[in-house]
């Protein structure tokens, strides 16, 4: 068995009795991968299939049609041009039911106030279908810079990046927010399955140190949401320090209600009403706790609360004026050439650019959706929307990510390249023998997948596809 320290023995002793050793049975030992397909990258079922013509094999969870759990993998998952294009995203069951739970509406604003690496950041993208506005804040470097990688592998044009401390928010964005999602970092012994080092520094004291820090960072998450807003708190952690007591307090200092979850598509349990003699909130059973031992996932504890009433606004006498970003809109010069010369090369409806909001910075577009028009900017953001387009002399060219999101409207300059072979050589950037009519660019598809894009030069294609880290494989032999 694993070396379990007495105080941790102690507590999954009093949560679950004879049941932990099932707990200790699975420390390194991996789950099961799920998966989400994203359509905003194309039609689902195509992906489907291009992710089997890969190789790989999966099955739909039972009650949710929108989760899979992978079957069989020729090679590591994210080494597929699947992952890499921003098809699937691989995340846990129990991590994604934050998300899943907050219900996010397209024309949102959303805080997501801890949200690197961006798992539940781009499910809430793709649940809000590119619309409304996703600020996605963290403070750890390493940690946020993964996160605007996954906005951008997913295709989110809706959202801003930022480092900010999460005690922040509550003043600058007093009553802001329509929905929150407060994801603290946490002691993630509901993880200790992927992360048993967990088990060398986990004590008590550690848990009580993170507690003030997710208790300030819910203070600042009550102040930043609407009334009437809806916020989800979560953790992977089966303290119920970190947990229950944090509702609890919660409940009783500001204006908040919790909601009932209800999740018939997994096994379950009600939060604790008390927990070793310190009775919390009558209303905590409206909370969930998953347990590994009930299903294949992560431990995990959400619960769901609506802010009921206003509060007294904070004091603040030197608040300095929202930021002004020039975003133009898509008649503006000097962008509204570049798009004109994008629509007339593809034929691409010059209502598809009216949607958004556009940047023109270090010789590229980006663009943004137009929900940011109204949003109150502070700070500098680290990252805002997406590039859509490199500016060139003549006209301007679209990146992988433009493509993407705006080539399904494209009616000319497309091609498909239907032979598995031929597109491995395509997104290995080799030499392509595929006759053009045309010159200039070309969106190149797959089963009627949008791939990225190639220049047509004397006939002939020139993959301008993104270089990888390492060689991609379409073909081989995948029985088991």
């Amino acid at each position: 068995m694993a070396q379990v320290s007495p105080e941790l023995d102690q507590l999954f002793e009093a949560l679950l009795g004879n049941e932990k050793h099932s707990i200790y049975k699975q420390i390194g030992k991996k789950l099961p991968h799920h998966i989400r397909f994203n359509p905003l990258k194309g039609d689902v079922l195509a992906q489907q299939r291009f992710f089997r013509d890969l190789g790989f094999q999966f099955h739909q969870l039972p009650g949710r049609s929108d989760i899979f759990q992978i079957d069989y993998q020729p090679y590591p998952i994210g080494k597929s041009l699947s992952h890499f294009l921003g098809h699937i995203y691989v995340q846990d069951i129990a991590s994604m039911l934050p998300a899943i739970l907050l219900d996010p509406q397209p024309g949102d604003w959303i805080l997501d106030m801890s949200a690197a690496p961006g798992s539940k950041t781009t499910l809430m993208g793709v649940l809000m279908e590119n619309a409304g506005l996703i600020v996605a804040n963290d403070i750890v470097s390493k940690r946020l810079r993964a996160l605007g990688k996954n906005v951008e592998r997913i295709g989110l044009s809706n959202v801003l990046v930022y480092k900010w401390y999460g005690e922040q928010y509550g003043n600058t964005y007093f009553e802001v927010f329509d929905r929150i999602l407060l994801d603290p970092a946490c002691s993630g012994i509901g993880t200790l399955h992927k992360n048993p080092e967990i088990l060398g520094w986990w004590t008590p004291n550690h848990c009580t140190r993170l507690a003030e820090i997710q208790t300030n960072m819910m203070r600042s998450a009550v102040k930043a949401l609407r009334p009437g807003g809806t916020m989800i708190y979560s953790t992977c952690t089966l303290a119920p320090v970190e947990n229950e007591a944090i509702i609890s307090a919660a409940l009783a200092e500001y204006p908040l209600e919790l909601e009932s979850v209800s999740v018939n598509w997994l096994n379950v349990r009600s939060g604790l009403k008390e927990y070793e003699g310190e009775t919390f909130h009558p209303d905590l059973d409206k909370t969930i706790r998953l347990y590994p031992v009930d299903q294949h996932t992560e431990g995990f504890y959400v619960a769901k609360l609506r802010k009921t009433d206003h509060m007294r606004p904070p004091r603040m006498d030197k608040r300095k004026p929202p930021r002004r970003i020039p975003f133009v809109t898509w008649k503006t010069s000097p962008v509204k050439k570049y798009i004109d010369y994008l629509s007339k090369h593809f034929e691409i409806p010059i209502s598809v650019f009216k949607r958004y909001r556009y940047i023109l910075f270090k010789e590229h577009i980006f663009f943004i959706e137009k929900d940011i028009q109204e949003f109150p900017v502070f700070g500098s953001p680290l990252q805002i929307g997406l590039p859509m387009a490199k500016v060139m002399d003549r006209g301007a060219k679209f990146t992988t990510l433009g493509c993407h999101l705006l080539g399904h409207h494209a009616k000319r300059m497309t091609i498909e390249i239907n032979d598995l072979g031929v597109l491995e050589r395509f997104v290995n950037r080799e030499a392509l023998d595929i006759p053009t009519e045309n010159k200039g660019q070309y969106i190149v598809k797959h089963g009627g997948l949008i791939i990225g894009y190639g220049l047509a030069d004397k006939g002939n294609l020139k993959s301008q596809f993104p270089k990888g880290d390492w060689p991609f494989q379409l073909i081989g032999d995948w029985e088991k």
